[in-house]
């Protein structure tokens, strides 16, 4: 899996509306605006910045048949170079049921520089924002006592913090097992139409478990 690595050349910083090839969602951007971290898009192989404003991103897992329940993505980039940056992983974990998420048994796990958070405890970790970052954590996936997880399309919620700024609105990762890209695009807009506009509104949509539910 990736670790930490730096980019050839520093980030362009060009701002541009449309996707990315192929429909991908991009890499994290993690800036600064009116005292607030924002997360927004880019992509790593160009350097440039696709959004602006962007709070749901996709990651399929065992695209390394190495580590069938493992992926590294979303990658992070930022320019708040000298700044350190948590990712803080919320509480709770959905699975997608069709017409939304329910509380999942599954646990996904993440690492980076031997820190170490979880869906099920909560946490993050902290880096340093050198030129040109392109930081790529391991998210790993874990069934019940040790059992490997069910296929099926996951939700979790994070959300970036740093001293002197605002933390960032939750942003939701939707991960990929086994299933079909029809069924990961579909969840994906979901949780953009119904997330992104209320995020404030989790539980009333039946999200409870993806709001701080504790568990075990």
């Amino acid at each position: 899996m990736k670790s930490l690595h730096l980019i050839a050349s520093a980030s362009l910083l060009a701002f541009s509306s449309v996707a990315l090839a192929g429909g991908e969602l991009g890499d994290v951007w993690v800036y600064a605006s009116g005292g607030n971290l924002v997360t927004g898009a880019w992509d790593h192989d160009t350097g440039e910045v696709t959004s602006l404003d962007r709070r749901v991103f996709s990651a399929e897992f065992g695209e390394d048949p190495a580590f069938p329940f493992s992926t590294d993505e979303p990658g992070i980039g930022s320019d708040l170079v000298g700044t350190t940056l948590t990712m803080n992983m919320l509480q709770g974990l959905g699975t997608w049921n069709g017409s939304g998420f329910s509380g999942s048994a599954a646990i996904l796990n993440v690492a980076f520089g031997g820190q170490e958070a979880s869906s099920s405890a909560g946490g993050g970790f902290s880096f340093l924002v050198t030129q040109g970052l392109d930081l790529h954590a391991e998210f790993t996936l874990a069934g019940l006592r040790g059992a490997d997880p069910a296929n099926g399309i996951y939700l979790a919620a994070f959300k970036f913090a740093a001293s002197g700024l605002a933390t960032s609105q939750t942003m939701w990762v939707v991960y990929n097992l086994g299933m079909d890209e029809e069924s990961h695009e579909e969840a994906i807009e979901w949780v953009e139409a119904n997330l992104v506009p209320a995020p404030g509104m989790m539980t009333l949509l039946g999200l409870a478990g993806l709001a701080g539910r504790r568990r075990r």
